[in-house]
């Protein structure tokens, strides 16, 4: 799964507790089912089977259900639907909100006197760095003018 999942406390962050009710997995016999990752380290964290689990598939699901219903009642213009690259969901809306977060980053970096909230920070940097890069090279290369002969 790719769903990340903020704010996590320790135990949530190993995979050794629920992301959603903090439900101890050492200590209870509870059945928990991936759900995400820590956006720390990548690592897969878990929830408890029923409910929390339920109760996050029944979030993205209304969250999905909210997205369709904003993009059928938005046409957009005629150039968007032709060149999806532009739109806010394209690559150059996804490069500006990498670029956000590392603004974002920035900032927090200069303010962080932590050990752990610096690797934090940094591995967060690191991976919108590249994704921003690749990003912005599709952006380039989808928007390069016809190539121009006669030489």
């Amino acid at each position: 799964m790719e769903r990340y999942f903020w704010h996590l406390n320790a135990a949530q962050a190993d995979g050794v507790a629920c992301v959603v009710c903090g439900m101890d997995f050492l200590t209870r016999k509870v059945s928990s089912v991936a759900v995400g990752r820590s956006p720390a380290d990548e690592s897969q964290v878990f929830a408890c089977r029923e409910p929390c689990a339920a109760r996050i598939a029944d979030e993205a699901e209304r969250m999905a259900r909210e997205m369709r219903t904003a993009t059928e009642s938005d046409g957009g213009d005629a150039e968007a639907l032709d060149d999806p690259v532009f739109c806010v969901d394209g690559h150059f809306g996804s490069l500006l909100r990498d670029l956000r977060t590392l603004a974002g980053a920035e900032a927090l970096l200069s303010t962080a006197d932590d050990v752990p909230a610096i690797r934090f920070l940094l591995s967060l940097t690191a991976r919108h760095a590249e994704t921003a890069m690749i990003r912005a090279r599709l952006v380039l290369a989808r928007t390069e003018g016809p190539k121009k002969g006669g030489d």
